[in-house]
């Protein structure tokens, strides 16, 4: 946390007295801060049960996920955390309830346990997608309009390969074979041509899913990376790389969504999946690179590896 002079410690006390202000006696019981830095969580238990602090480093991360919370999260009524608090001012907070169960990552299910959650969690995604249409794509503010918007779908999905490409060449990261997938995923950027900004909650994922007792979806969380997008964002990005690893959980959230949302993909659309898997696998190579995450950097050239076959 940006503290300026102040210590973290005189931080952690501002918002353990916010939260009690609002939630009465509380106490951290745990906390997790995230790996990309941009905010940490802590799970606080009150008098009433346990209910999560969720702190943000920057304003525009914060709106974009009290955005998330206050309009978007209706879409999974019943199976999402419920916004209690927010603290508009240094140090940038909000407050939602505890949903039953465990993080999905942390679950220990039966095959068919997994792949009913993974059906359940493509029906319920298809809601999120239905509910509205924007009038731009990118990151969004509290009351819901882009911040840096752009209206045309090739364009933004082009730039998003330009500035992911601008780390790819400084630090010379991306072989030759590598580069050919790349090349051969912006020629499929016109497949975008008319493509309209849909609520994509971009973290959708059993690392954001939580699972119920009886091994049933019990919800998603966290709407720190959701923005106006095109729709396959959701699909191509994540699940995780559940597309490379255990495809078959993929073909069953795909019958849950396609149930909910009317249709499966089209052939264009699944030309726009094969670009977001490359668009993600690229950011996953850079990013990894630049903060040491090899892990995951391995992924995304394992990810560029699978997607030349489709695509080169």
């Amino acid at each position: 946390m940006d503290s300026g002079s102040r210590s973290d410690d005189a931080y952690s006390r501002d918002l353990v007295d916010w939260s009690a202000s609002i939630l009465g006696k509380c106490e951290i019981v745990s906390g997790d801060a995230r790996i990309h830095g941009r905010s940490s969580v802590s799970r606080l238990k009150t008098a009433s049960g346990r209910v999560y602090l969720k702190i943000h480093e920057q304003r525009a991360s914060w709106e974009t996920e009290v955005h998330g919370y206050e309009r978007w999260s209706r879409a999974f009524e019943g199976f999402t955390p419920k916004l209690l608090a927010t603290r508009d001012e240094p140090p940038f907070a909000l407050i939602v309830t505890e949903l039953r169960g465990v993080i999905a990552d942390d679950a220990t299910l039966t095959d068919t346990q997994e792949r009913a959650m993974w059906r359940d969690a493509g029906n319920a995604l298809a809601k999120l997608h239905r509910l509205e249409v924007g009038g731009a794509f990118g990151e969004c503010g509290r009351d819901g309009a882009c911040l840096s918007p752009i209206s045309d779908a090739r364009e933004f999905i082009a730039n998003q390969f330009d500035r992911r490409m601008e780390g790819a060449d400084r630090h010379d990261l991306l072989t030759d074979d590598e580069r050919a997938v790349i090349d051969a995923a912006r020629e499929l950027i016109p497949a975008f041509e008319g493509e309209r900004p849909t609520p994509c909650h971009r973290d959708y994922g059993p690392a954001n899913w939580i699972v119920r007792d009886d091994g049933a979806w019990g919800g998603v969380i966290d709407y720190e990376f959701a923005h106006w997008d095109v729709r396959v964002a959701d699909f191509s990005r994540y699940p995780g790389w559940e597309w490379l690893r255990n495809p078959h959980l993929i073909d069953v959230f795909f019958e849950g969504y396609d149930a909910a949302y009317g249709r499966s993909l089209t052939q264009r659309e699944t030309q726009q999946m094969y670009v977001g898997h490359a668009l993600y696998a690229l950011g996953a190579v850079v990013w990894g690179s630049e903060n040491e995450c090899f892990g995951f950097m391995d992924e995304g050239r394992q990810g560029l590896k699978a997607l030349a076959e489709r695509l080169c």
